[in-house]
């Protein structure tokens, strides 16, 4: 599928240079012909109580000279949030003149804006990416808008239209123990379907990712979701920083995303798992649940506009649109959300949005954002696979394949919104998108650099009906094992043992597959003895798709830690283990003789991982010899909160995890703690971020 990066940059850089408007005699703006539907309803639907339609007002240029818009383009990119200077970086189209940015960055005239207003509407959002504004006008006002020189085109601002999803069931009431002794718990099924527990086992875990979610607000207090790190949140429907239930909301307001975060990110053992539970979020409520002012895909592509602002690397949308729309308008170009979809993909960012619940429903398509090509949309199956009653089919109006893939989407386990403990299944392709955002965190944890394209190819060319895609599943249901290591180097090594005699060094062999050529001078070994500073040698060849390197053995008693490295020729880095130097592979070089031991006289703490955390992490230490130890956690005050090893142990490596909590089993606040390791005379000291 051709990536529409380079014709929407063209389009961008075409409107960027502005004619002076007193000099403009262009053509008046077109009416959309949504909104002349909407002007000839006699019922008068979509207008509020003064008779007023929310419209999109799309501008012509930016109201720039070519001096300005240059200097506008490099304030643009010093402004922007340094993760998504990465991600642009890693994963974007690339700009003229080398810029991260193009004239979608920049922001909406503000003459332009106020000439508008200066006709009686009343402004609501604005968009950046679509040199467009949207407010609220009488039929009258969008006439005087249509008039004016620098306006190209008026259109409608379409409403949600989302079909009920099937009531909750509440899971029966069932000890945890008593449900699933592993950590899946009820979770298991949905996430074997998509065979997640084996990426988890490979250590990937999303860690290091950014998801953002658009949809109708977050309860954070369940014991599945007290982990999750939460970036920044908005509310776009009140204008505040508060993505929870306020005093003017709906108790329902906040169940929806509630449950979607649940899908992607939630981690209570023997309860609930989700996909990506240690990736880090991005919270914008975007949806008012009361039906009489139901969100308009303005606060969508706001909300799509600010995630991409602060770093996301993906954004998860369970919300769709067609009010208004015809088809025919689902051709992948026409739907404003479909377009601000493929302005983000041109920026990097992956957009994962539900294809619809409208299989039995009148529309009986799938729904505006999933007909965009630079989308991936998510239909919904049974656990045997076969696709569910409700899950809206394909094509687009062009006739294009939707949905792309799909997951489990019926009665799928999620937090219950009536006490934090418990769990209820729901049903819908709403639970199915977050499953596969979560296997998409997976594949960016182990291939950052990849663009949205290559996402989308690499769950659609690993899932079950890759050779046979329909309209109904789409390429299939999704594979996150073989589609983490579509892309990007893939490295296999048999860890050396915990405990080596000294010797004067220790080969280290692996295997590295692509399916780009490899950068054969971007394969190394990186290692380290006793905590010093990182130390790196090239891996040589050692036959097809074998390279080795030498591990040098330093002294009797010495910790050496090692990781793997490879980066391919499309840039993608991939290391061995995921964490590389947070969390190394190591090994203990034994004494020569017992006589040697005794005399070594040194303990070693090394950094906890994660850090931040959120809040388990590991604590890894070595002794030099056999004897007492303890590794307590203090606060920055000097008050002692956690014992967590006060005993005798032997030589050699030893770890201890910490769950955030004091002595008494209480969770502990947010912020800075010491980690003191004292064994003998040796102690040590590290510090540790507790997130929350």
């Amino acid at each position: 599928m051709p990536s529409l990066r380079a014709p929407l940059s063209v389009f961008l850089l075409l409107c960027a240079v502005a004619v002076p408007v007193a000099t403009r005699s262009g053509p008046s703006a077109g009416i959309a012909p949504r909104l002349e539907r909407a002007l000839a309803d006699r019922d008068g639907r979509g207008r509020d109580a003064a008779g007023r339609l929310a419209v999109w007002v799309h501008f012509r240029d930016r109201d720039l000279s070519r001096d300005e818009l240059t200097a506008a383009l490099a304030a643009a990119e010093r402004a922007l949030d340094p993760r998504a200077q990465r991600r642009r970086a890693l994963r974007g189209a690339g700009h003229d003149a080398g810029l991260l940015v193009d004239a979608g960055d920049l922001p909406v005239s503000p003459r332009y804006r106020a000439a508008v207003a200066a006709t009686g509407a009343t402004p609501r959002r604005q968009s950046r990416w679509l040199n467009a504004a949207s407010f609220d006008a009488t039929p009258a006002q969008i006439a005087a808008i249509a008039a004016l020189p620098f306006v190209s085109r008026v259109d409608l601002v379409a409403k949600l239209r989302r079909a009920p999803l099937p009531a909750p069931r509440e899971l029966a009431p069932t000890a945890k123990a008593d449900i699933d002794t592993g950590a899946y718990g009820l979770s298991f099924d949905g996430l074997a379907q998509i065979n997640v527990p084996a990426v988890h086992a490979e250590g990937w875990t999303g860690s290091g990712v950014v998801v953002a979610l658009l949809d109708t607000g977050f309860k954070l207090t369940h014991e599945a979701l007290l982990h999750v790190p939460v970036l920044a949140a908005w509310d776009f429907v009140n204008d505040d920083p508060i993505v929870a239930n306020e005093a003017e909301d709906l108790a329902t307001q906040h169940n929806h995303g509630t449950w979607v975060l649940s899908g992607v990110a939630a981690r209570a053992p023997g309860l609930l798992a989700g996909p990506a539970p240690e990736a880090s979020f991005l919270l914008a409520k975007t949806e008012n649940v009361a039906s009489e002012t139901p969100i308009e895909e303005d606060n969508w592509v706001a909300g799509l506009e600010w995630a991409e602002g602060f770093g996301a690397d993906l954004v998860s949308s369970s919300l769709g649109y067609y009010e208004w729309y015809l088809f025919e308008d689902l051709d992948g170009d026409t739907a404003v959300t479909t377009r601000a979809a493929d302005a983000a993909a041109q920026r990097g960012l992956l957009v994962l949005t539900a294809a619809g619940n409208e299989r039995q429903t009148d529309w009986g398509h799938i729904l505006a954002p999933a007909d965009a090509d630079s989308a991936l949309a998510v239909g919904a199956v049974y656990l045997d696979g076969t696709i569910t009653y409700f899950s809206s089919p394909g094509p687009t109006a062009d006739g294009r394949i939707k949905p792309d893939v799909c997951a489990l989407g019926y009665q799928v386990p999620v937090v219950s919104i009536s006490d934090d403990v418990s769990a209820v299944a729901v049903s819908g392709t709403s639970l199915a998108t977050p499953l596969v955002a979560g296997v998409a965190a997976l594949m960016l944890q182990r291939a950052p650099g990849l663009t949205a394209m290559q996402a989308i190819e690499a769950l659609r060319a690993t899932a079950s009906r890759a050779a046979a895609p329909d309209v109904d599943y789409g390429w299939g249901v999704v594979d996150a094992l073989t589609a983490v290591h579509w892309y990007g180097p893939r490295i296999a090594h048999a860890a050396l043992p915990d405990t080596l005699p000294l010797a004067p060094q220790y080969a280290v062999t692996c295997r590295i597959e692509d399916r780009a050529p490899l950068d054969p001078t971007a394969l190394r070994l990186v290692w380290r003895a006793d905590g010093g500073p990182w130390q790196q040698q090239q891996l040589a060849s050692a036959g097809p798709d074998s390279f080795f390197a030498w591990l040098p053995a330093g002294e009797g008693g010495a910790l050496l830690e090692y990781w793997l490295e490879a980066v391919d020729s499309a840039g993608i880095v991939a290391a061995l283990p995921a964490e590389g130097a947070d969390a190394p592979l190591s090994v203990w070089i034994a004494y020569p003789t017992a006589a040697d031991q005794r005399l070594a006289a040194r303990a070693v703490l090394w950094p906890p991982v994660p850090n931040p955390c959120n809040p388990r992490a590991m604590l890894r230490f070595a002794l030099a010899r056999p004897g007492s130890a303890r590794l307590e956690l203090f606060d920055l005050r000097g008050r002692r909160v956690k014992t967590l090893v006060a005993a005798q142990l032997p030589a050699g490596p030893h770890e201890a995890a910490w769950d955030g909590r004091d002595e008494a089993g209480r969770p502990l606040a947010g912020g800075t703690y010491l980690a003191r390791l004292t064994a003998g005379a040796d102690v040590a000291i590290r510090r540790l971020v507790l997130a929350r």
